[in-house]
């Protein structure tokens, strides 16, 4: 089972809280016209004690933090972009620009994740300690 807190500004801000048995249901929730809403929230799977932080900026992409026994891993889109922050709704939210990779690429990334409980190796990943100081994330 997959829990999610979602806030999105799609048609003004909406809260979606619930419960989903699989990624698909979850998608098709979020997606109108296979198109991700400004979004931030997070999904957790409690059968493999996992978080996962979720944001998209139309303009920006998609960010994902993933949270285990391990640490705390977010995507890299790329890394000379770490120090460029986005203001992810207008209302003071950064996060590193560097961050976000394309959708299509984190939904994979959590399908993977999910499935395997590894970090998809399609995507470069990057923990809080190695984030040059002048970049900003959201604690999970």
């Amino acid at each position: 089972m997959i829990h999610y807190n979602i806030d999105t500004t799609e048609n003004g801000y909406k809260s979606l809280i619930g419960e989903v048995n699989s990624l698909a249901e979850l998608k098709n929730i979020l997606t109108k016209n296979e198109t991700f809403p400004d979004l931030v929230g997070s999904l957790s799977i409690e059968d493999i004690g996992v978080s996962i932080f979720i944001c998209v900026e139309k303009e920006a992409g998609f960010h994902v933090g993933i949270t285990n026994d391990s640490g705390t891993y977010f995507s890299l889109g790329n890394k000379s972009l770490l120090a460029e922050l986005v203001d992810v709704w207008g209302d003071d939210l950064y996060i590193s620009k560097g961050l976000f990779i394309p959708s299509h690429l984190a939904w994979k990334a959590i399908e993977k994740y999910i499935a395997s409980q590894k970090l998809c190796t399609e995507i470069s990943w990057i923990t809080p300690e190695n984030l040059p100081e002048e970049a900003n994330f959201l604690e999970l």
